[in-house]
């Protein structure tokens, strides 16, 4: 099992190519087989996706909408397994069609197994979404 500092490794190198534009390397840190939930996501969207290949097109397709997308680790908290780990993050984006500015808080719960995230169920506020995006 990996270690709980391997987890917010793989995290912080998730959200700095996220920050840095580098969207085709973000799949780089997910396993083939990635269950990736968004319970409060929009309407528009599933709220769960299964498998590498389904998530990484919703992914490029989402960050595609922005101009530029930074996402900052806040806190970390460590879990009772070495596997699974807690997170609050917040983005500062830019709309591409509309220069909007996008700004949200998340609650992410990662899980990590052979040094890749299989689990990421990701919490935030849907009207920030909405708001940004004019749905």
């Amino acid at each position: 099992m990996s270690g709980s500092h391997d987890l917010v490794a793989t995290v912080r190198a998730v959200f700095a190519a996220i920050s840095d534009g580098r969207y085709d390397e973000v799949a780089d840190h997910m396993a083939d087989d990635l269950v990736f939930e968004l319970p409060y996501g929009p309407s528009f969207l599933p709220k769960q996706f299964i498998g590498l290949a389904t998530w990484n097109q919703m992914q490029l397709a989402t960050f595609g909408l922005f101009e530029r997308f930074r996402e900052t680790l806040d806190a970390v908290y460590a879990t009772a397994g070495q596997d699974t780990l807690v997170c609050e993050y917040h983005s500062d984006a830019i709309v591409k069609a509309t220069g909007a500015e996008y700004h949200n808080q998340y609650i992410g719960v990662f899980r990590l197994r052979d040094g890749k995230i299989v689990f990421w169920r990701e919490y935030h506020n849907p009207e920030a979404v909405t708001k940004a995006l004019g749905g």
